[in-house]
């Protein structure tokens, strides 16, 4: 599997505060069956703000720390985004760290004061980029139509594999199923943090018994094979 979606870079983010705890998260992601992880810490004004250069500097210190384990690391970026000019400040200023260095964009939002994410998607688009949007299923304020619109407008989607797992609720776990059943969803990832267990490989099995095959290995491995190639 690829997770394309993981907070493991320590003391960069809330996803890991010691470097023995992102080889614990990398040891056990490779328990689950998971061969490549794109490491996406959080970008959010005023709160995550780490420049490029400490992200990288932690990012090679890790993979490092890393290169005689079955599992490959990519750098990448979770973009909190409040308003469009927010991203498209990050692109012009070339400040923006993409999924692999590829044209990709892992974005997150408000989970309750809306933004109308399909602008946000058709934006970033036009600007030549191919926004993933993070989680969503953890936005309230969007319905099935939105995510229609969110797809036709140049979005891709990502759900985490907690909530396939319900370990988010009855309410995200329903949502993503919904999403599923319409053949809506591009890619499951972990979120991991250092407090949040890594449920990939049950919600891989589910997906397959659920959904079939094919579209299991599209959104746990082939669509994150194409960010990584």
């Amino acid at each position: 599997m690829i997770d394309i979606h993981a907070h493991i870079i320590p003391f960069i983010d809330d996803g890991s505060s010691s470097i023995e705890q992102s080889l614990a998260m990398i040891d056990e992601a490779i328990k689950q069956g998971i061969t490549d992880i794109i490491c996406t810490p959080h970008y959010r004004k005023n709160i995550f703000t780490a420049n490029v250069c400490e992200i990288e500097e932690k990012y090679q210190m890790i993979k490092n720390r890393t290169k005689d384990k079955a599992i490959r690391l990519f750098l990448g970026q979770e973009i909190h985004c409040n308003k469009i000019n927010e991203v498209l400040e990050m692109i012009n200023k070339g400040t923006l760290i993409t999924l692999n260095n590829s044209k990709y964009i892992l974005l997150e939002f408000s989970y309750t004061n809306k933004i109308d994410i399909s602008e946000v998607a058709y934006v970033t688009s036009l600007k030549g980029y191919i926004p993933i949007i993070a989680h969503i299923e953890r936005y309230r304020y969007l319905d099935l139509e939105t995510v229609k619109e969110i797809k036709n407008n140049g979005g891709l989607i990502q759900v985490n594999a907690s909530s396939l797992m319900g370990k988010e609720g009855a309410k995200q776990r329903k949502f993503v199923f919904t999403l599923f059943r319409e053949r809506l969803v591009d890619f499951v990832a972990s979120d991991i943090h250092e407090k949040r267990r890594n449920w990939m490989s049950k919600a891989y099995r589910l997906v397959v018994r659920k959904f079939g095959q094919d579209y299991g290995q599209r959104v746990f491995y082939e669509n994150g094979l194409s960010i990584l190639l």
